[in-house]
């Protein structure tokens, strides 16, 4: 009988540890919200032919909340106005408000992440101070007055209270009832490519 456990106090014992690993687990979780620093953009990249362009507009962070032992719930609201647009030419941009963006009846387009999942399936990801995580954002983009489903491929770099967020997808201008612009008798690819590129300044909201 020397040297064995009852099953009683071994399942006891178990018990206990599960239980000092979830409070650990939560002692190191934190809230966050936070807000964009002025580096932040969303940029376009569209063609015509052979001529390529980017157009770059300032991003305003609507919502974020988020907690840092688990992205799973990471709730993440980014708007942008389309007239903000800058590619360098005043003329292409000039077009693309009136006849692409229509900003006067669609000012604002707005991203809005409803979670998270790991790339390649992983458990649910945390982000302690430090990290680097590749993760999809799934959300939806409301363009031209239209809302779709959208899945964002982003890399998100901690380091301390600010979290970069980059990443980029593919808008069909025909998914959203956008007219492709015309520039010199080309007409302008339908596929835009559409990146974040996020600074984000976290505001702690709960834990320790």
């Amino acid at each position: 009988m020397t040297g064995r456990v009852p099953p009683v106090r071994l399942a006891v014992r178990g018990a206990l540890a599960a239980t000092v690993l979830l409070v650990a687990a939560a002692a190191h979780a934190t809230s966050f919200g936070g807000t964009l620093t002025p580096a932040s953009t969303v940029r376009y990249d569209a063609s015509a032919g052979a001529e390529t362009w980017q157009g770059v507009a300032p991003a305003t962070l609507v919502r974020l909340a988020f907690d840092d032992a688990d992205l799973r719930d990471l709730r993440l609201e980014v708007e942008v106005a389309p007239a903000d647009f800058d590619s360098g030419n005043r003329f292409r941009d000039t077009n693309a408000r009136r006849v692409t963006f229509e900003t006067d009846a669609h000012p604002v387009a707005t991203f809005t992440a409803n979670g998270v999942t790991a790339e390649d399936g992983a458990p649910p990801l945390d982000l302690p101070d430090g990290a680097a995580r590749t993760v999809t954002l799934e959300g939806t983009l409301a363009l031209h007055g239209v809302r779709r489903d959208v899945a964002v491929p982003v890399r998100l770099d901690r380091d301390g209270d600010l979290v970069d967020v980059t990443g980029a997808f593919t808008v069909r201008l025909e998914d959203y009832g956008m007219t492709a612009p015309s520039f010199l008798w080309r007409s302008v690819d339908e596929e835009v490519r559409v990146t974040l590129d996020l600074q984000v300044r976290l505001t702690a909201l709960g834990g320790p």
